[in-house]
């Protein structure tokens, strides 16, 4: 991993979703094929690296050495591959789950390509995983044997056996074709968009705050939200990321001392900056007016139904609504 990889980590985990989004085009196919590699199906190691991204967005803060963010963000795919594994038929293996998943209208250009994948897959089945995840990465990825030995934290000379020890399993014409499939396959700039479009769809409310401890503590506490990042604070800044529901949008908050409430409009006046439903309005009224929260008149005969506004800790506001 280079020094610009390191920055860029740093700087994504303080939230900057467009060094996040070179990270995910640097590290794309690696994670592909770790992916690939365990389950053996182009379309499922595609969802999964996805998956993989996305936990790592949220879990960026936790990893203590941006160094180790290759080798950290594979380890992730191989628990992510796993998981995905043992969801799938029993009987399903490397050489049978290319021919899985949704039924293809079969060209003569599909089948062919079948047929190469399911070429390769039989041969690299019959290798132990140590050896296949070390030969995908090094023919098919195009990782030298030290960039390898980073990506799964492996010492140099263990990777190099292995990759000597694979070589003499399998035949030259099948790292040709081998490589030809996945030239058809390799991931670029369009998963890199599915994955931010899913990022950057998830952390939809960027939300300025002046102590990111404090928020994220009053919204948890008072407001009952999901805590997905802990307050993390960096040289210049301070993040926490909050979901607003079980399947609610996120909000990313960051740390800024000088702010002002961020009011929309509506006729001229503030308008909150976002909903959140509750069962039972006057319950939850009077909870949070007893934890001496800011709240207004609640209004509970309107045909929208009853609702009233909370105003948090910068003076933003809230509508709860039953």
């Amino acid at each position: 991993m280079t020094n610009e990889d390191s920055i860029l980590v740093r700087q994504s985990a303080q939230g900057n979703t467009e060094t996040f989004r070179e990270l995910v085009g640097r590290y794309a196919n690696a994670v592909y094929l770790a992916a690939y590699s365990r389950l053996g199906d182009a379309h499922d190691a595609e969802d999964v690296a996805q998956e993989v991204f996305v936990k790592a967005w949220y879990n960026l803060t936790k990893l203590q050495d941006a160094s180790k963010f290759g080798s950290w963000l594979l380890s992730i795919a191989r628990n992510t591959a796993t998981d995905f594994a043992r969801k799938m038929k029993p009987s399903l293996g490397l050489e049978d789950a290319v021919l899985a998943g949704s039924a293809e209208n079969f060209t003569e250009e599909t089948f062919l390509r079948r047929e190469r994948q399911q070429a390769v897959w039989k041969a690299l089945g019959e290798l132990d995983e140590k050896y296949r995840m070390v030969i995908t990465q090094y023919y098919l990825g195009g990782y030298t044997a030290t960039e390898i030995s980073r990506l799964y934290d492996m010492n140099l000379s263990l990777v190099e056996s292995r990759l000597r020890r694979a070589k003499t399993m399998l035949k030259k014409e099948l790292f040709e074709l081998a490589e030809q499939t996945m030239r058809e396959q390799k991931l670029g700039s369009a998963f890199v968009t599915k994955v931010m479009k899913r990022i950057t769809g998830l952390a939809c409310i960027n939300l300025p705050v002046r102590n990111v401890e404090v928020s994220a503590k009053w919204y948890v506490e008072n407001l009952g939200v999901i805590l997905l990042r802990e307050p993390t604070r960096f040289d210049q800044n301070a993040n926490a990321i909050i979901q607003l529901g079980e399947n609610g949008p996120s909000v990313l908050m960051h740390e800024e001392q000088e702010l002002t409430p961020l009011h929309f409009t509506r006729n001229g006046k503030p308008a909150p900056i976002f909903e959140l439903r509750t069962d039972d309005a006057e319950a939850f009224y009077t909870q949070l007016l007893d934890n001496g929260v800011t709240v207004s008149n609640r209004y509970d005969n309107l045909p929208c139904g009853k609702y009233f506004h909370v105003h948090d800790p910068d003076g933003n506001v809230i509508t709860i609504v039953e």
